[in-house]
C-alpha cells in the first residue's frame, strides 16, 4: 500500500504538518531537530501501535496541546485505505483501520519495517534485534505463529514467576512440560520460515551484480540457532537446567532464545567485517525482506529509514543509495539539509524530496 497522505496535528513539534508522499521513494529533509524523525515514529504508531521512541504515547503529545491525532491514507489493491489514530493526555489510544470504509487490521493492508540506528547493529548487537526482525517477518505472513508465539509466552512468564518464587521443582515441572510442548511447535515453525528467509537472503547476495558490487560479502551463510542443545529434546534441556534456571532467575532454553547468525567465509560477519560493511549487510537484508513477504502472501511492504547519511561513509552510502533507488516498494528516507545524503539523491530521478 503506497502511503499518499500523512497528518499530524499536534504530534511531537508539529502543530499541523501534512505530507503528501510518493508511491515509489522519499527523501524527508531537515535541520537537526526538525522532526524528521518523529514523521517516521508517526508512521509507525499507526502501522504497528506503538512508538519506536517511547513505551509512553502521551509523551508525543505536543507540550501546547492535551491530545493528538495522526493518520494515513494510501490505496492496496485498488482500494482506498485508511489509518488513523488519537490519544488524549487522561485517554489511551484509539485506533481507526479501514479498508474501502471497512475495518480492517493493520497486516491485512501492509507490512511496515523501520531501519533505526540501533536495527543497523543488528549482526553484532544483542540476539533480541535479530530474534525480534525474524519473528516480526514470520508473525505478518504466518499469524497463526504469532497465536502459538503468544500461547508459549504466557505459559514462560507462568514458569519464570515459578522459578523467582523458588516453588518446589514438582510444582515448576507442570510449566515445564506445557512449556515443552509448546515450544517445540513453535520452534519447528521458526525454523521453517528461517529456511525461507535464508533461501531469499543467499541467493539475492549472491546474484552476480550483488556479488560484483559486494565482494566483501563473497560466500555469505547465516544459521539458525534453536534456543537449546540440539542434541536434547527441550523438554530434557529444560529439566536439566532446572537448578541453574532457579539460580538466575528465568528460563533459560528454548525458542524464546532463537537466534540467527551470519557469516563470511565460515567466519562470523561481526568478525570479519568492517561497521561500514556490516551496515550495508543488514541494509541489504531489509531490502531483500520485500521479497520474503510477497514469497508467502500477496501484501505491500513499506521501508522506513531515519538519517542514514549519519550511519555511513560515502562510499557505502553511495552503495546503499543505489540499491534503495532499485527496490520495488515504497521507501521513506530522512537526512540532514545540507550533507551528502542530499546531494546523492539528486542524482535519482525516483525519490521525490519533501522540505521541512
Amino acid at each position: 500500500m503506497p502511503i499518499n497522505r500523512v497528518y499530524l496535528e499536534n504530534f511531537r513539534l508539529f502543530k499541523k504538518k501534512e505530507l503528501i508522499l510518493s508511491k515509489d521513494k522519499n527523501f524527508i529533509q531537515g535541520l537537526n531537530g526538525s522532526g524528521k524523525t518523529s514523521i517516521l515514529e508517526s508512521i509507525e504508531i499507526l502501522v504497528n501501535s506503538k512508538s519506536f521512541r517511547t513505551i509512553k504515547s502521551k509523551d508525543c503529545i505536543n507540550h501546547k496541546a492535551d491530545s493528538f491525532q495522526i493518520s494515513l491514507k494510501g490505496s492496496y489493491m485498488n482500494q482506498e485505505t485508511f489509518m488513523g489514530c488519537s490519544n488524549k493526555l487522561n485517554g489511551r489510544l484509539s485506533f481507526s483501520r479501514k479498508l474501502n470504509n471497512k475495518s480492517a487490521k493493520s497486516n491485512s493492508i501492509l507490512f511496515l519495517q523501520t531501519v533505526l540506528a540501533k536495527n543497523l547493529r543488528m549482526i553484532e548487537g544483542e540476539p533480541d534485534l535479530r530474534r525480534d526482525h525474524l519473528n516480526n517477518l514470520m508473525f505478518h505472513v504466518k499469524p497463526s505463529s504469532y497465536k502459538k508465539y503468544s500461547a508459549y509466552s504466557k505459559a514462560l512468564k507462568q514458569r519464570n514467576r515459578c522459578i523467582k518464587q523458588k516453588l518446589d521443582k514438582s510444582e515448576i515441572l507442570v510449566w515445564t512440560e506445557q512449556l515443552a510442548t509448546i515450544g517445540v511447535s513453535l520452534s519447528k515453525e521458526q525454523y521453517e520460515f528461517f529456511n525461507r528467509y535464508k533461501e531469499i537472503l543467499v541467493k539475492s547476495l549472491k546474484a552476480p551484480s550483488a556479488a560484483l558490487k559486494y565482494n566483501f560479502l563473497e560466500e555469505a551463510e547465516v544459521k539458525f540457532i534453536k534456543g537449546w542443545d540440539r542434541s536434547k529434546s527441550l523438554l530434557s534441556a529444560m529439566e536439566e537446567n532446572i537448578d541453574k534456571d532457579l539460580a538466575i532467575g528465568y528460563t533459560s532454553q528454548g525458542p524464546h532464545r532463537m537466534d540467527c547468525e551470519y557469516y563470511v567465509k565460515g567466519k562470523k560477519a561481526s568478525s570479519v567485517l568492517s561497521r561500514g560493511q556490516l551496515k550495508i549487510l543488514i541494509l541489504l537484508i531489509f531490502l531483500v525482506n520485500h521479497e520474503l513477504v510477497n514469497s508467502f502472501v500477496e501484501s505491500d511492504t513499506v521501508l522506513l529509514i531515519d538519517d542514514l547519511g549519519s550511519e555511513l561513509d560515502l562510499e557505502n552510502l553511495e552503495f546503499a543509495l543505489s540499491e534503495i533507488s532499485k527496490v520495488p516498494n515504497q521507501v521513506i528516507l530522512t537526512g540532514i539539509q545540507g550533507e551528502d545524503l542530499e546531494k546523492l539523491v539528486s542524482n535519482y530521478s525516483n525519490f521525490k524530496r519533501i522540505n521541512l
